[in-house]
């Protein structure tokens, strides 16, 4: 699959986008939080003014100073501290809303997204997208008000200093930009380390999840320090990454605090000479010195948020390049007529192609009778697989089109052409929520007593009731709690729940020992009665009744008829057979002709298959 790049963004489309999409909505609490944040600024910005008054009172000896002073001093801090407390619960109580907002219909565009698309990215990666870039967008964004409130501290503060000293203030203003000049190569060194940061927990996840979850092939094989070393590698590389964006980081605030010395420095130079010259006062020199300290804290404050900003730019651009992803495989304009679909499907001249560029498919031309089941067999990747993608449109044909009943798939709606298909596979997905829950789940409105009935269609009424809790017992799908053919026969009554005219057998006994092939087998027979039976099958024993056997090889269809016929005709399907059920001649037994050439030794093997329930 291609991989997925996202576009470059500067900061204005990036947080633009964040605000018109997600927090501007949330406005009266944002009003709130400007409130509080002009508060906090001149409550800060008033230390320094309230200091000149203070000296000067001091100045003239105004006795009344011992009384005000205190009360001020503590006004001013109770202020500021009550609305900090209140700006920074209110600003993360509106933020972590919006980071489930984000997080919700992120979740939403995965479910929803073409196949194509999804496989695009390995899970791993896609969930460190989910979870860290969504997470560094919050702290980005805390970082961004947090600036805001930064940068009113800022204009008040040179505000109360041009009160007491316009020249002096403009000076030290001049002085104060210095801060600023390296910040942005800084800053864009961290964004693109953070970048590749987010890329490399990616690879790291997915290199722990694909170990652990083939750890008994690992142990099998002896290969612990393959496994060791590959993902050694991926936490050396992030350590390196780590390293190198705390070094950016941490350069920045020792390089504002030498630039804030700095400025101190010639502060203390510059009132001194203006002292000398009646200029200004003992008062004067407080306040502005006064105000310096204060604009030092959010000049350094302003970096940092600066570094951090950079860092969500990053997530940002990853997150909405899922957002951004157009699907291609949209609703049609139609509905299945009569709501309940015959189940005559017909594929006509269909090619597929993968967007790697892997042709799966090539002029498949094939009609499936309603009420019929056919059976598609051959190598692996012959492209049996592919066909059940395309019926329920998980994929799209590159050419040619499927009909149902016929009326052009593609002009139907999704839901109205899924509802008309039941799926079971080799893995038997289980979800989080009761057994009764995930029998149901089938249909919409399913009520209890219809998925205990088709729990006993399904052979599976006797194992649930040994549960502690029966039908209400909690599914946990990370612990093994089903056996595999539990899980099938699960599976099976969530598709006899869903009564759906289509069913697609994909391989549902694949991975079964032999006794429970055979129960869940009679289930199976009994769920596709009546209905268009399309079957996966490696084993050729459980598809010798099918009404049609479709042989492929190499994304085409060579060869189709009835089990008996295939075999009189010879080629690939008698070629698999035979080698299934070793019909071929070996030195210590006598020699017998292939199967397609003695008809009644096969007819014996498929009369004991039958009578062994296969």
């Amino acid at each position: 699959m291609t991989k997925r790049e996202p576009r470059k963004l500067s900061a204005k489309e990036a947080y633009g986008r964040l605000w018109h999409g997600w927090v501007k909505k949330h406005w009266v609490g944002l009003t709130v939080s400007a409130c509080l944040m002009v508060v906090i600024a001149l409550s800060t910005a008033g230390y320094a003014k309230f200091m000149e008054y203070s000296i000067a009172a001091l100045e003239a000896q105004d006795v009344n100073i011992i009384y005000w002073a205190p009360i001020g001093i503590i006004a001013l801090t109770s202020v500021r501290g009550i609305s900090q407390y209140l700006n920074v619960v209110l600003q993360n109580k509106l933020l972590s809303r919006v980071q489930a907002d984000m997080q919700r219909e992120m979740y939403n565009t995965l479910v929803d997204m073409d196949l194509a698309e999804l496989l695009a990215e390995a899970p791993a990666a896609i969930s460190a997208r989910f979870s860290a870039d969504i997470e560094l967008v919050r702290g980005a964004t805390i970082a961004v008000f947090g600036s805001v409130r930064d940068v009113l501290t800022l204009i008040a503060t040179v505000v109360v200093m041009l009160s007491i000293d316009w020249a002096m203030t403009l000076a030290l203003l001049a002085i104060f930009m210095l801060v600023f000049l390296p910040v942005g190569f800084a800053g864009s060194r961290i964004r693109k380390t953070s970048k590749d940061i987010q890329e490399e927990i990616g690879q790291m996840t997915k290199s722990v999840n694909e170990g652990l979850s083939g750890i008994r092939m690992v142990r099998t094989y002896q290969l612990e320090n393959t496994l060791k070393e590959t993902s050694n590698r991926s936490f050396e590389r992030l350590f390196g990454l780590r390293v190198s964006i705390v070094k950016w980081q941490a350069a920045l605030t020792p390089l504002v605090e030498i630039l804030a010395g700095f400025a101190v420095g010639v502060t203390l130079l510059l009132v001194a000479l203006r002292m000398q010259d009646g200029a200004i006062d003992i008062a004067g020199m407080i306040g502005l010195i006064t105000a310096l300290g204060v604009l030092t804290n959010p000049g350094r404050k302003l970096t940092q948020a600066f570094a951090v900003g950079s860092q969500g730019i990053s997530a940002l651009e990853r997150v909405y390049s899922f957002f951004d992803t157009k699907n291609t495989v949209v609703d049609g304009p139609d509905t299945v007529k009569g709501v309940r679909a015959k189940g005559l499907i017909e594929f006509k001249d269909v090619d597929f192609t993968y967007p790697d560029g892997y042709q799966a498919l090539s002029n498949i031309n094939l009609k499936i009778e309603a009420g019929k089941t056919y059976a598609f067999v051959g190598r692996s990747g012959a492209g049996k697989t592919t066909v059940f993608n395309l019926l329920p449109r998980l994929f799209d044909a590159s050419k040619g089109t499927i009909s149902l009943d016929g009326v052009d798939i593609c002009s139907l709606t999704l839901q109205s052409l899924r509802d008309q298909i039941s799926l079971v596979s080799q893995d038997s997905i289980l979800l989080s929520g009761t057994v009764v829950d995930n029998i149901g789940f089938g249909r919409d409105g399913s009520d209890r007593d219809a998925c205990i009935q088709a729990a006993k269609d399904a052979a599976a009424h006797g194992f649930i009731s040994k549960l502690t809790d029966g039908y209400d017992t909690l599914i946990e799908p990370s612990k093994s709690t089903f056996s595999g053919g539990e899980r099938q026969r699960l599976s099976i009554a969530r598709a006899i729940v869903r009564d759906a005219p289509i069913l697609l057998l994909d391989e549902p006994t694949s991975a079964l020992d032999a006794e429970s092939e055979a129960s869940i087998r009679e289930a199976l027979d009994r769920l596709s009665q009546g209905r268009t039976t399309l079957v996966i099958a490696h084993r050729l024993s459980t598809i010798l009744d099918a009404d049609q056997i479709v042989v492929m090889d190499a994304g085409e269809i060579v060869a189709q008829g009835t089990h008996d016929e295939l075999l009189e005709e010879g080629g690939l399907y008698s070629d698999l057979f035979n080698l299934q059920f070793d019909m071929s001649a070996s030195e210590d037994k006598p020699r017998r002709k292939r199967a397609g050439e003695r008809k009644p030794a096969v007819s014996a093997v498929e009369r004991i298959f039958r009578m062994l329930g296969f």
